[in-house]
């Protein structure tokens, strides 16, 4: 019996579930209205039945008082009724008293004997037992129905000869036909059925609608809620949540059917520039774009959503091979390359991203999107737009998450030094500035190299305070060389970020002032693609320093892809040509091509030239030939701490001798 309950239980639960709440609502409600008309139809009835009843025993009384006691006299109650009284109450009793046809009339006396009816055989008989006799005797009406005569409403009324405080000297009966009264009982019952019955379903129908007003707006909340709880609420993409889930179902499909996966993490390339510099509004419109260019690269089944921040996930439930996911990242990663227009503003994005493949890089969602975030950190610091998961970029990167904690706290710590490399004139081998270069002491692991710490720094907000650090650092060191007798200009490179704040000439002229130096000791270098970022804003702050007297210098020239396109623009005094065309520039003539059409660019646009990487005198015989201004590299020295190169500039100037 148990479980035929529960499983009726169950079944009932399973039928309110498929109902839902408005068929649920409509159910109950029309069950517990119409149980309540039946409860009131029934208490209507049973008021209608007693005024009938009580209507019945009235007209009972209107006969007793003023049709049966005038025509009695105490003798008629006490002896034998005389044939001329029983005529007359004959006549009396049936002159239409009642609205109820009679059935049967009795007069008794006190001794309950009945001394008059209608029925003959009745009068002289007694009546001792029975209880409505008893209560009209004491003086008290009584009346109901009875099943006697066919069903009929049995009256007692009290007898008197005064008013109502005398006693009773005998009772009067009178049994009126009840089917009458059951007729009426009907018809008023059936009128307050049909009226309770045509409420209620007026009032059914005004909660109903209610209701079901209240049910679409609870659906479609639900159905928003849901959907907010499972989607980005500035993109309308999936959320990690979601996006976890239908990797899920993926995985599960792919395993039975022996088939690839691919998860891949797409970060976006200097995204928190644009957001801090253009704020938070343009930074959303730009997320916007992104999700919508990225939804349009993908092919129709896969799955595109945003993790937060700048990073998007990508699902690709259904390729053939890497190759085919590698052709859906290269779609991606062109998508973002296209400018972005931001009010009016062109911004440039480029996208990393790391993949992951099922079931060779995981078999599970979190090891998937994890193996496909150190895939996207190994493009974002290489030269590739993305790369494939491979397990020894693991090692990397743990060592790269632990560097980038203590990255944070090492600005704080003073674990940086500053180290500084010449740059010397190729006409007379003066040396008139140096370039500031970072280093990083770290406790532990001793000298860390930049090229390790400097790309962690740019993707985050590290470099603002680093660069201020260097900043500040770089020119005090330049105040104590000229209070030394050496007039040197330092150089200082400056990052996208850098670049891009509007607050950037005041801060450095703060700092000038501090050290009490002229705008003209100070260089700043800055690279291609840091003015890709955004060149109206990097245009303006490069105006503003330049009219300041700061020297501006193009650093690693000639790798950028737009160079000749905003060169002419830019307020800038030098060209530096970067280190991997002036290497090999005696050996390979391409690379002597490119140095030297980059020498004769500068000199036409009357910029001075410096050439880095000079590590032979092959090299700086040949770009003294070619014209070039400066030349920076190991073989003039290596980059030195300050108190090294102070001397080695001494013993420099004192051999007053040029490496030529």
């Amino acid at each position: 019996m148990a479980d035929i309950s529960r499983i009726s239980r169950a079944r009932v639960r399973a039928f309110a579930d498929r109902l839902g709440l408005l068929g649920r609502f409509s159910v109950l409600s029309l069950v517990s209205l119409a149980v309540l008309g039946l409860v009131l139809a029934h208490f209507f009835a049973g008021r209608i039945h007693d005024r009938a009843v009580a209507t019945a025993a009235q007209e009972a009384e209107l006969m007793v008082n003023f049709g049966i006691t005038p025509q009695l006299a105490g003798a008629d109650l006490d002896q034998k009724m005389s044939p001329e009284a029983i005529n007359t109450l004959d006549s009396l009793l049936h002159a239409g008293y009642t609205s109820h046809p009679v059935k049967e009339i009795r007069i008794y006396s006190a001794h309950r004997r009945v001394v008059y009816s209608d029925n003959r055989d009745a009068v002289g008989t007694v009546e001792p037992d029975d209880a409505g006799l008893t209560t009209a005797i004491r003086g008290t009406t009584h009346a109901e129905v009875t099943k006697d005569h066919g069903g009929a409403i049995e009256v007692y009324v009290p007898l008197r000869y005064g008013d109502a405080s005398t006693p009773a000297v005998g009772a009067f009966e009178v049994y009126l036909d009840y089917a009458p009264v059951a007729a009426g009982i009907r018809s008023d019952t059936n009128r307050v059925f049909l009226l309770l019955a045509l409420g209620i379903l007026l009032v059914w129908g005004v909660l109903f609608r209610i209701v079901a007003g209240a049910s679409r707006r609870l659906r479609r909340q639900a159905a928003e809620n849901e959907h907010q709880a499972r989607h980005d609420g500035l993109t309308g993409l999936p959320n990690r949540g979601s996006f976890s889930d239908q990797v899920t179902s993926a995985l599960a499909t792919a395993a039975a059917g022996n088939s690839l996966l691919a998860v891949m993490i797409v970060d976006l390339d200097r995204f928190k520039e644009v957001n801090d510099t253009l704020g938070h509004h343009s930074g959303d419109e730009l997320l916007r774009e992104a999700g919508e260019r990225l939804t349009t690269a993908l092919r129709t089944g896969d799955v595109l959503s945003r993790f937060g921040g700048d990073e998007f996930a990508v699902l690709l439930p259904h390729v053939d091979s890497v190759e085919a996911a590698a052709a859906v990242a290269e779609r991606l990663c062109a998508a973002l390359e296209e400018p972005f227009v931001l009010h009016g503003l062109t911004v440039h994005l480029e996208a990393s991203l790391g993949i992951a493949m099922y079931p060779d890089h995981g078999d599970d969602v979190e090891t998937l999107v994890q193996h496909a975030d150190v895939a996207m950190y190994i493009a974002k610091s290489s030269t590739s737009s993305f790369e494939l998961y491979d397990c020894r970029h693991d090692r990397n990167s743990a060592g790269r998450l632990a560097l980038l904690g203590e990255l944070r706290h090492a600005i704080d710590s003073n674990e940086f030094t500053l180290h500084y490399q010449p740059k010397a004139s190729l006409e007379t081998g003066e040396v008139d500035g140096v370039e500031a270069l970072v280093r990083w002491i770290h406790p532990e692991r001793g000298m860390v190299p930049p090229d390790e710490f400097i790309p962690l720094a740019e993707q985050t907000g590290v470099i603002k305070p680093l660069t201020a650090w260097v900043l500040d650092a770089a020119l005090a060191q330049c105040r104590a060389w000229r209070d030394s007798g050496l007039e040197l200009t330092v150089a200082v490179n400056l990052s996208v970020r850098n670049l891009l704040d509007a607050h950037l000439p005041e801060s450095i002229a703060g700092l000038l002032s501090r050290h009490a130096l002229p705008p003209s000791a100070l260089e700043l270098e800055i690279t291609e693609s840091t003015i890709v970022a955004d060149q109206v804003r990097a245009l303006d702050v490069l105006t503003r320093l330049n009219a300041m007297g700061i020297g501006l210098s193009v650093d690693d020239f000639g790798t950028g892809y737009s160079s000749l396109a905003y060169l002419k623009d830019l307020p800038v005094s030098e060209l530096k040509i970067d280190r991997k065309f002036v290497n090999n520039m005696t050996e390979d003539g391409d690379d002597a091509f490119i140095v030297r059409s980059t020498i004769d660019l500068g000199r036409n646009l009357g910029l001075q030239v410096v050439a880095e990487g000079v590590e032979t005198q092959a090299v700086w015989d040949q770009l003294a030939m070619l014209g070039c201004d400066v030349a920076q590299g190991y073989f003039l020295t290596r980059p030195l701490p300050p108190a090294d190169l102070t001397e080695w500039l001494a013993a420099r100037r004192q051999d007053s001798v040029s490496p030529v």
